[in-house]
């Protein structure tokens, strides 16, 4: 038979079951995002700060290393006009000993000056390099502190006390938990024993476990970063 004998429509068997499941799903993701977001508030505003002030930084780094490059190729230009052999695309060459007499004479200057400026560029760009990365960190620990705490409301979820402390917490739930019982029991439905339980003789507190964990911080020290001008 193909895939298509075997999907649900309105009116065939179980269609109602799996579209109440699903709702019951959806409800408990939702549930599980609110409740994350609520409890690690702390955390994702320490990481928007902390985003802020990487994003700034890139900026004026950005800016920065423009200024470096123009400067870097109109020096590298000039040291080229006087000795176009000794310049490359991504080179640099000093003058020899004749080439730095004569005709040629300041030729060192004009390469020691062209080598300065391409240096400050490259630390620029390395600097520029390290704040992405340190950004793309922050990312990543957030999503992980996030993810890791979304699997604890999951977890407190599955288990009857979590479930009950949920359902009278959130009322959507609760609407979406009752529907999936009735279908349940119904003439299409399935055993009551497939449904979670949520027995009213348990406690309706259900605290929920806090994220272990270092604080979100950048993968580098500020001692490695070292202010530049902008």
């Amino acid at each position: 038979m193909s895939s298509a004998d075997d999907e649900l429509i309105p009116g065939t068997p179980g269609f109602e079951r799996a579209l109440a499941q699903g709702q019951f799903d959806f409800a408990k993701a939702r549930y599980a995002r609110t409740i994350t977001s609520d409890s690690v508030k702390g955390v994702i505003e320490a990481a928007a700060r902390e985003r802020s002030k990487l994003t700034e930084e890139i900026k004026n780094l950005q800016i920065l290393s423009r200024a470096r490059y123009e400067a870097a190729a109109k020096a590298a230009q000039e040291y080229g006009m006087l000795l176009p052999h000794r310049v490359g695309k991504t080179w640099l060459q000093p003058p020899t000993a004749l080439e730095r007499v004569g005709e040629f004479y300041g030729s060192m200057r004009l390469y020691k000056a062209a080598a300065k400026a391409a240096k400050e560029f490259t630390e620029v760009q390395e600097l520029l390099a390290k704040r992405h990365s340190a950004l793309a960190n922050l990312e990543r620990q957030l999503r992980e502190r996030l993810d890791s705490q979304e699997a604890i409301v999951q977890e407190n979820l599955s288990t009857p006390s979590g479930l009950k402390y949920a359902l009278r917490r959130d009322p959507l739930l609760n609407q979406a938990y009752e529907h999936l019982r009735k279908v349940a029991n119904g003439p299409d439905g399935i055993a009551d024993a497939f449904v979670p339980h949520a027995p009213d003789d348990l406690p309706t507190f259900m605290p929920l476990r806090a994220v272990d964990g270092p604080p979100l911080r950048r993968s580098l020290s500020d001692s490695q970063f070292p202010d530049e001008p902008v």
